[in-house]
């Protein structure tokens, strides 16, 4: 079966016209496909958190979370805020824990 032309020429020009979308897109998945990182998103979704609070509920050491948090940060899926002497992370937009609750349904359910 040959594929339809017509459909071929739509596909080109959406695609053409979402590239910068489509990269984008791209480099935020693969900030997401890492374990840690899920964890840390998937604390992040019930609130904002400080280090120290990430550090106990996602068990990993401050260095690490901290690298973890930066990249998440720099990226634009993260904020973070200054408190005193802590910093507070928390997703960057609604969107986002939108994005984070499907996972967890597809994911995370006792049927998978």
């Amino acid at each position: 079966m040959e594929a339809d032309p017509s459909l071929v020429k739509q596909l080109e020009a959406l695609f053409d016209d979402q590239e910068d979308n489509i990269d984008k897109a791209v480099r935020c998945l693969k900030v997401l496909a890492h374990p840690q990182r899920l964890k840390i998103l998937c604390v992040l979704q019930t609130g904002e958190h400080s280090v120290q609070q990430l550090e106990a509920y996602v068990g990993i050491a401050q260095a690490t979370l901290s690298q973890h948090l930066s990249l998440l940060k720099d990226r634009g899926i993260l904020t973070s805020r200054r408190q005193g002497n802590f910093s507070l992370y928390s997703v960057a937009n609604h969107e986002m824990v939108d994005l984070f609750a499907m996972i967890q349904r597809i994911f995370c359910t006792e049927t998978h």
